[in-house]
């Protein structure tokens, strides 16, 4: 009986300790904590705020910024769409599409299956790349019928489980499947381009020239093109001259052993064979190779020269750059006027690092392209400039400082190859005044402002045609004025299309950050709470390193009114402090 009572009691005493353990550990632990949730925060709040609180969206810029869908503004490297869901249903224009095969789910794995060579292309219909593909895509597959391939297309919003078994991340995603395997299609997006890489990687990669005749078609039709003089259309010259062209994607590879051939293509018919010249429709023309007859160095002398000493940037060409396995680029930023000066400078310049940089020119006063590309790089002026970019995900830019030589130029290049170079921020002119309830934030006064060891700072990266940017805007002026007279912190913002720092990395706008005081050299906070003053505060209040206290301001007086309502709202609002 005894050990049934302690058991009972025992049970009891356990209860009744699991009851009350939370709520001591609460006071016991709890009491700062406890002490926000008491704090009187009314006066911070509107009742707009409750409302119209800002979501918390990653809004990326619209590739209209760019003034067209071929120049975004992430890091120009990106080609996806966005989809506005509050726009009109997009109507797809006529297209004679007949010989584009149609796959769904049920039939896709069947046709590849069945067939040797697929080429698949998942797109959206919204989807504006897709769109300016769409005919050339059709055309091609017009082009290639007969050919031992087939064309075909997915609407991956229709079929999303489909896109989703093949990693479709944006559009258009297009695939080339030999035998059931599949791999990107790295080419450029258009009919001539879609049909040489088909033919190479279903042909035999090389074509014979017999005739004078089939020599000046080639010359006159092809932009790019490489000849091989050989001893024999057969044999082992032919198989290296086959391989190394099956991994060339954008250069066609001939073959001849008719000495009349070898000279229309500017070769000494007596040369010793095997020879091979590339020919492009560029300044610098021809290109003759001097290295042994083996795959890899025909592979590596044909990358290395294929592409033009300068790019000019347009719309047309932009994808050739910034699709370019060399990813490393040094632009000239140049009026018309400047460019007969500069450009043949620069040109020069290129022959020094064939295979390793790209030399891109872009022409200020091209309304076009000229200033969206300049805005971008944060060029400034009519001077002729280049500039050095990394092409990357971090998106360096470095700045040649002085006069433009051709031995600035090389020196420039190589200490950019060997990263000795210091990196270039776009920056707004520091204020003259800078007094505001928010500290306006640019490039060249972030480590002032910002890595301030001594202050807790909050900042707001912003895009001037952000929604959400403006919606935030009264709030975050609320938050700026309500704690201006709190020393150890500082609200502040930046214009992230005109500024950069290192750590300043916007993941869309806006993007608020939070730098705790004594703790620069780590990487900011990312405030991911609701954008209300309330919000805003008590995270700023959770996080500061140097302890503060919000003083709830006075009641400012207002003279009485014969409407007892009006007075009552009055009071209430005094209290509230409204803004």
């Amino acid at each position: 009986m005894s050990a049934r009572f302690i058991i009972l009691l025992s049970l009891t005493t356990l209860l009744l300790f699991s009851i009350l353990s939370p709520s001591l550990s609460k006071t016991e632990n709890g009491k700062v904590e406890n002490d926000d949730d008491d704090e009187d925060l009314s006066f911070l709040e509107d009742a707009s705020d409750k409302n119209d609180a800002v979501p918390h969206d990653h809004h990326y810029p619209d590739s209209d910024q760019f003034e067209g869908d071929d120049i975004d503004s992430d890091d120009f490297e990106n080609y996806s769409d966005f989809d506005d869901s509050e726009s009109d249903p997009y109507k797809e224009p006529e297209i004679d599409d007949k010989d584009v095969v149609v796959l769904k789910e049920r039939n896709f794995s069947d046709f590849i299956e069945n067939h040797k060579f697929v080429m698949v292309e998942f797109y959206a219909p919204w989807c504006g790349h897709c769109q300016a593909l769409a005919p050339e895509y059709a055309a091609a597959a017009t082009e290639l019928k007969g050919e031992d391939v087939a064309l075909a297309k997915v609407d991956a919003t229709e079929d999303s489980e489909l896109a989703q078994e093949y990693d479709v991340q944006g559009f258009p995603t297009v695939y080339f499947f030999v035998d059931g395997v599949h791999k990107p299609y790295p080419g450029q997006r258009t009919k001539d381009a879609i049909v040489t890489w088909i033919k190479k990687k279903i042909g035999p990669g090389i074509y014979n020239i017999t005739t004078l005749d089939d020599a000046e078609r080639v010359l006159t039709s092809d932009s790019k093109v490489v000849l091989g003089y050989i001893n024999s259309l057969v044999g082992p010259e032919t198989e290296e001259l086959a391989a190394a062209s099956r991994l060339e994607d954008d250069v066609n590879f001939y073959q001849t052993v008719n000495p009349d051939v070898a000279k229309l293509f500017h070769l000494d018919p007596k040369v010793k064979r095997p020879a091979l010249v590339l020919i492009k429709n560029e300044a610098e023309k021809l290109n003759y190779f001097d290295g042994n007859f083996s795959k890899s160095e025909i592979v590596e002398f044909v990358f290395a020269n294929k592409l033009p000493l300068v790019t000019t940037f347009t719309r047309e060409s932009a994808p050739s750059i910034f699709e370019s396995p060399i990813k490393k680029q040094l632009l000239l930023f140049a009026t018309s006027n400047d460019s007969g000066k500069v450009l043949p400078i620069f040109q020069e310049a290129a022959k020094f690092f064939k295979g390793k940089l790209v030399f891109v020119y872009v022409e200020l006063d091209n309304e076009d392209v000229g200033k969206p590309v300049a805005d971008y790089f944060g060029i400034t002026g009519n001077a002729p400039t280049v500039l050095a970019y990394t092409g990357n995900n971090d998106g360096q830019k470095f700045v040649l400082d002085g006069e433009l030589t051709l031995e600035k130029i090389k020196t420039f290049g190589e200490e950019f190859l060997e990263d000795r170079l210091k990196p270039f921020f776009k920056s707004d002119p520091v204020p003259e005044t800078n007094d505001g309830d928010v500290k306006i934030v640019v490039g060249n006064n972030f480590d002032e402002i910002v890595l301030d060891e001594s202050k807790d700072v909050l900042l707001e990266i912003y895009a001037p045609w952000c929604g959400h940017c403006q919606a935030l805007e009264p709030t975050y002026n609320k938050l700026g004025k309500h704690l201006r007279g709190i020393e150890s912190l500082v609200i502040a913002k930046m214009d992230g299309t005109t500024n950069e720092h290192p750590r300043a990395k916007a993941d869309g706008f806006p993007t608020i950050l939070f730098f705790p005081a004594g703790n620069k050299s780590f990487d900011p906070l990312t405030v991911d709470t609701d954008r209300t003053v309330v919000a805003l505060y008590k995270f700023i209040k959770k996080h500061a390193s140097i302890p503060f206290k919000l003083q709830k301001p006075a009641s400012t007086p207002k003279p009485e009114s014969s409407d007892t309502k009006g007075s009552q709202e009055s009071s209430t609002n005094d209290v509230k402090d409204e803004l």
